[in-house]
């Protein structure tokens, strides 16, 4: 569809995976779909977040075509090793669990994933992708659905759709212009994450060490061939750290894991680190007329369980579903009808990270030696099993 088209069936507000992912799958079912960012959609700052797909993410974007160029640079992960401070482990075997297509996880570096995706939708002949594009204002249509006026380096333009979905992001400012009020939790434990090459023949394992002083660190295989290693503490314990300086993050994390001291030689400066810090993002309320939220602009969570980004992708073929459906006069009320059956799933999660203590010192304190994994391994591992008949009818209906 020629870029300057000012009607689409779906207007989407965000180019991450998620919108892309919606925007393909509509496209695919013939609808006009417009997907906006105001950032370029290759954007190369989004570089070192190589986020984890589950393997019902996996299976999806194998059916969708993309998994030899996601597996040439990324990086499986086959088990979760929960290792307690009274020196128990717990294990999260992906090779257990019903997914046997794809038994494991994989890291993906985040310009690849939408970079295959952006490639996808723009073979597609009803679908045009508008980067580096901002929406100057948002309005109802008059006779029903939405304008956007939108803005790039060379012009302005008008933009009408039947529905528009909200996919900017878990501080979103399309959410806020449609009077979407939203609940934030802040987890006050914040996450030192250093990046370090990976060494020669290191196990497809993710190591979590829990310490008695409530203190936690994960190492993680990560695309590209990185080891990611992951330092939690008490706000007090990363004040302290922050404070005392790399040498002390260095101290902390040889305690853990002695065998990384001599790959921690080269950091010599905090700038060289990423501190990450979580919120739970809770909407009042999905959708307002036929606008609605998709993936972190319906709820932000924590980082605990790789979910956020599986999360979304689950969105995004529920709300696929429903709008075909709704279009083919099936269902009347598809946005409500997707946060019916994702919401509940979501906050469930949410709950669970909010009350556990190793993110939050407002969590449950009587929860402190529970493993972090052990309640969402399940969900980890499978995801929501009421998608998989979306998948189905919207993925692989009709195929052999």
């Amino acid at each position: 569809m020629n870029e300057s088209d000012g009607y689409a069936d779906c207007g989407i507000v965000g180019g991450g995976p998620a919108g892309l992912l919606l925007a393909l799958l509509l496209a695919r079912h013939g609808w006009r779909v417009s997907v906006v960012d105001k950032n370029e959609l290759r954007d190369t700052r989004m570089g070192k977040i190589s986020p984890f797909l589950s393997p019902p993410s996996l299976e999806l974007f194998d059916e969708l075509g993309f998994m030899d160029e996601l597996a040439r640079v990324g990086q499986p992960v086959r088990e979760v090793v929960e290792h307690t401070a009274t020196g128990e482990q717990r294990i999260l075997d992906y090779a257990s669990d019903i997914w046997r297509r794809h038994p494991y996880i994989m890291s993906v570096p985040l310009p690849t994933l939408t970079g295959v995706l952006h490639d996808a939708l723009e073979r597609e002949p009803t679908a045009a992708v508008l980067p580096g594009t901002s929406v100057r204002r948002l309005t109802d249509a008059p006779d029903g659905g939405h304008r956007l006026d939108l803005a790039d380096a060379r012009q302005e333009r008008t933009m009408t759709c039947r529905y528009l979905i909200c996919s900017d992001g878990k501080f979103s400012p399309m959410r806020t212009a449609a009077g979407i009020e939203v609940d934030v939790f802040d987890f006050d434990r914040p996450a030192v994450f250093i990046i370090l090459p990976q060494p020669p023949g290191w196990p497809e394992r993710v190591d979590v060490h829990h310490a008695a002083d409530s203190s936690w660190l994960g190492v993680m295989p990560v695309a590209n061939g990185q080891l990611a290693v992951q330092w939690v503490g008490d706000p007090a314990d990363f004040d302290e750290v922050r404070s005392a300086g790399v040498a002390e993050l260095r101290a902390r994390v040889s305690a853990f894991r002695p065998d990384l001291e001599q790959w921690l030689g080269g950091l010599t400066d905090w700038d060289q680190l990423m501190v990450a810090h979580h919120h739970v993002v809770q909407p009042h309320v999905w959708s307002r007329g036929s606008l609605g939220l998709l993936g972190d602009s319906a709820h932000g969570v924590h980082a605990i369980g790789a979910q956020g980004l599986n999360m979304a992708v689950q969105d995004a073929l529920v709300l696929a579903d429903r709008l075909i459906r709704a279009a083919g006069g099936e269902i009347a009320a598809p946005l409500a009808s997707y946060e019916a059956l994702r919401r509940p799933f979501v906050k469930e999660l949410q709950l669970y990270q909010m009350g556990l203590p190793h993110a939050t010192t407002q969590g449950d304190q009587n929860r402190a030696g529970d493993s972090m994994y052990a309640g969402i391994a399940q969900l980890m591992a499978n995801g929501q099993p009421e998608v998989r008949p979306c998948y189905e009818r919207v993925v692989t209906a009709g195929r052999d």
